[in-house]
């Protein structure tokens, strides 16, 4: 029997893996997202490697293409041992194995040893894909931890960032998400009718209980932990959150929940809301039909912002027209992995 290729397009992540499938004869893609605490242990990584082997290897010739951000997990003692490591679980399987380097090249991984030019390179991915789509596009990809604001003018990405560090710096990296990113970081106090409501610097609650609460995120997109480990009920919700401001919840107290969650929602808006207007001032201040393209599983977010300032916003799976397989996650929540995907597919046919 003649085998047919599959490109899977890999993001890995220190708290969650995504791969996206897409075949040689089919245009439909199927993205997923895995739990996976890579700080904790490699052998979840390995067991989502090996159970890719064993559901595709009989029909198909398993092509992958490789991006990642979890080298920098403490489990590493440094990121090139992180990407050396990571690397090392794909080369024990039969598959036909690539890396995504800093130079946006597409490189067999076998003989490979510049590690450092693979690292954190799953952004990269994103310019690479759509630089051709539309003269000027500012990609916004807010996930559950981090967001990736990718700079695209005259067809060129102007990102002046190269690891995570210039990233922090450029802020073309902002370590802010929708699911994981703790509430005490977005602010330490909240004033509502006149009265201060302090935040306690300490992981009672994540921001997902925020955007759960107020039915920003959907139950599919909710895919991270609890703080407490608790389920993502309401009741368990409010009392993650009262828990932060250093009282217990009680049903009195439900609509003050509610409305400093409100104000967290506002203040977390105007945080991402500042950066993107700073990139558009010094890099599109005389660009037309600028288009903001929103990615992640916060992408609600980008068009919340994108409506209040009248600006072109678009979903990416809307965007690129991709067709999906709708029991699995959306294309918009796994960009890198879904673009990677689709890159190797170009390169190969």
């Amino acid at each position: 029997m003649i085998k047919k290729n599959i490109y899977i397009g890999w993001d890995i992540g220190g708290a969650h893996t995504k791969y996206t499938v897409s075949f040689e004869s089919k245009d439909v893609v199927e993205c997923r997202i895995i739990h996976c605490e890579l700080w904790k242990s490699l052998s979840k990584l390995e067991d989502i490697i090996e159970n890719v082997n064993f559901k595709y290897k009989k029909k198909f010739n398993i092509i992958n293409l490789i991006t990642m951000s979890a080298e920098m997990c403490d489990i590493f003692c440094s990121r090139k041992k992180g990407v050396k490591s990571i690397l090392s679980l794909f080369e024990k399987r039969d598959f036909i194995n690539h890396i995504y380097t800093k130079d946006n090249e597409i490189l067999k991984l076998q003989g490979f040893k510049k590690y450092s030019s693979c690292e954190s390179t799953n952004w990269m991915v994103i310019a690479d894909y759509l630089k051709s789509f539309d003269k000027n596009i500012v990609a916004i990809d807010l996930g559950s931890t981090t967001t990736d604001l990718v700079l695209i003018k005259n067809h060129i990405c102007v990102n002046t960032r190269y690891d995570d560090y210039s990233g922090l710096n450029t802020g073309e990296l902002l370590y802010t998400g929708v699911l994981r990113t703790p509430i005490y970081s977005v602010t330490n106090s909240i004033v509502l009718n006149k009265k201060t409501y302090n935040i306690i610097p300490e992981n009672f609650s994540t921001i997902s209980d925020i955007y759960r609460l107020l039915n920003i995120i959907k139950n599919k997109s909710d895919y991270t932990n609890t703080a407490d480990g608790r389920s993502k009920s309401i009741k368990n919700t409010l009392h993650r959150i009262s828990r932060v401001f250093g009282f217990d919840y009680t049903a009195d107290n439900n609509d003050t929940i509610i409305k400093l969650s409100k104000k967290i929602m506002s203040m977390h808006l105007d945080q991402i809301s500042y950066t993107i207007k700073s990139h558009i001032k010094n890099n599109f201040s005389n660009a037309k039909n600028l288009k903001i393209i929103g990615m992640g599983v916060g992408r609600t977010l980008i068009q919340i912002i994108c409506t209040k300032n009248k600006w072109k916003y678009m979903s990416l799976d809307r965007y690129i027209n991709i067709k999906y397989n709708e029991r699995l996650c959306n294309p918009s929540d796994a960009a890198p992995s879904c673009l990677s995907s689709l890159l190797l597919k170009k390169y190969y046919e």
